[in-house]
């Protein structure tokens, strides 16, 4: 591998990029927790944290690029986004320019969701600590330097 090679490579699997990755895949894992939610405490806590974060306008406008880049059905694309980081990770010999666009796409992605889906990460408490450290743990192996 040439060093330009090399260098668009670590920053495809950097901890830049492997942060928002990780939050996504954990987003993912805690989205079994959110469809489980009947009516009760807990989902009305979720729904009233939801609230409250509407009355921001960085909120707002986050909520507003995820619905126009998504069509409305923002987990379908986390799954995607997800799974292009895990094959950038996994895919050492692909070619590095390309590899870098779509780990930044996936990352800005997953960024965006987990910041729509704020309330849900909040209201884990302390299964979010169990569930980013899993989903960093498997973010880390499946990354090939």
């Amino acid at each position: 591998m040439r060093l330009e090679e090399t260098v668009l490579r670590r920053r495809a699997v950097g901890l830049t990029t492997g942060i928002p990755h990780t939050a996504g895949l954990a987003l993912l894992f805690l989205g079994t927790r959110l469809d489980s939610l009947g009516p009760g405490r807990a989902a009305e806590a979720v729904a009233d944290l939801h609230l409250r974060l509407v009355d921001h306008t960085w909120f707002n406008f986050a909520g507003d690029v995820a619905f126009a880049l998504t069509f409305g059905e923002a987990l379908p694309f986390l799954w995607v986004a997800v799974a292009i980081a895990v094959l950038v990770r996994v895919n050492r010999a692909g070619p590095a320019k390309l590899q870098l666009a779509l780990s930044a796409v996936s990352a800005f992605y997953c960024a965006l969701i987990c910041i729509l889906w704020l309330a849900v990460l909040l209201q884990a408490g302390w299964w979010l600590l169990l569930v980013m450290g899993a989903a960093g743990a498997f973010v880390r192996l499946v990354t090939r330097r």
